[in-house]
């Protein structure tokens, strides 16, 4: 007889601002073009506490948020080609968008599109795994959708043109930097010192910290003595003042062709520049809108990057105790700061 498969226990929240109630669903049946994948690794994100304590973006209660899950697929829809049960796959549930309660990563089952799924490699844990979908699919967004970069055809070759990324230490930031590198961009990153000599293993050329109240000057003047274009960037904070001041280096540096795309939107108590043409970042839209994009990029990128050791997961992982029961703790843990590492959860 087969092993019964192990209960859904889910992270529940069951009307606006309410905090977590642990319990246990039906395990969800796929659609034509889903995947239900038995998550065996939930990694946390800040949209995760920041959606919780909104009382306007969710429209459906109860709910199951986070983004990033990583396992086994246990169950394919009728038109799914790519993927079939038992192969390892990570990729970015979608309820941010649909608000469907199966679609929400934090619970042992959870419901992906095939166009938002890809396989990991077998040397890559599921922990790692669930460490980037929202991450990649936020930096993907923002380099072919708002930045209208190329899509790479073969190997790049390092051009004259630098990015600004502002928040290296953080998911998003981490992912950009590889993805820039790996398209050629000399990478100006801010982080906090401890941070910077991680995230030069990564690809970032020069690191600035962000405290320092000089951070912009002395980011422009290394552009200009270096000889490269630093005329594209992300903020991938977006918070306090972090928009306003990518702006002013893109705007010192980037001439006409300066692009800001905003992890954000742009704070209403400063002026939108005249001289910097901004960008909301909306990485689940990548899936949906621009599904083409969304699907070369998840589908086939990424995993043959991943398989070649091209990316690596980052930030670095750890790991909080008590599985799906401990959501609670990486939400609150998440809101009150966390630096250049991703919690994550294991999913007994």
């Amino acid at each position: 007889m087969a092993n019964e498969p192990a209960p859904n226990l889910a992270a529940v929240i069951k009307t606006a601002r309410a905090t977590i109630t642990p319990e246990v669903r039906p395990i969800p049946k796929p659609e034509a073009d889903e995947i239900v994948v038995r998550n065996y690794a939930i990694a946390g994100n800040p949209a995760d506490w920041k959606l919780q304590s909104a009382v306007s973006f969710i429209t459906q209660y109860p709910t199951i948020l986070g983004s990033d899950g990583c396992g086994i697929v246990h169950a394919v829809g009728s038109s799914v080609t790519k993927f079939k049960p038992g192969d390892r796959v990570t990729g970015f549930a979608d309820v941010i968008i649909s608000s469907k309660i199966d679609h929400g990563a934090w619970q042992t089952y959870t419901v992906l599109h095939e166009i938002a799924t890809l396989k990991i490699p077998e040397s890559m844990s599921f922990e790692e795994g669930s460490t980037f979908p929202m991450a990649y699919a936020t930096a993907a967004f923002a380099f072919f959708v708002n930045l209208q970069l190329p899509r790479p055809t073969g190997p790049v070759e390092k051009s004259d043109k630098a990015m600004l990324i502002w928040g290296g230490a953080s998911a998003v930031g981490s992912a950009s930097i590889q993805l820039a590198k790996h398209l050629g961009y000399t990478v100006f990153a801010t982080a906090s010192p401890q941070h910077h000599q991680y995230l030069k293993s990564l690809g970032a050329s020069a690191l600035f910290d962000y405290r320092d109240p000089d951070a912009v000057s002395k980011i422009v003047e290394e552009a200009k003595s270096s000889g490269v274009k630093l005329d594209i960037g992300i903020d991938s904070i977006a918070e306090n003042d972090t928009a306003k001041l990518s702006a002013d280096i893109l705007s010192a540096t980037g001439g006409s062709s300066a692009r800001l795309a905003l992890a954000m939107p742009w704070p209403e108590k400063h002026p939108k520049p005249t001289d910097v043409q901004l960008f909301d970042v909306m990485a689940a839209v990548l899936f949906t809108k621009y599904a083409d994009t969304g699907s070369w990029f998840f589908n086939d990128y990424l995993p043959n990057a991943l398989e070649k050791g091209q990316f690596v997961p980052s930030p670095p992982v750890e790991i909080v105790d008590g599985g799906i029961e401990a959501a609670q703790e990486v939400f609150d843990r998440m809101k009150a700061g966390v630096s250049c590492k991703k919690l994550v959860v294991k999913v007994a």
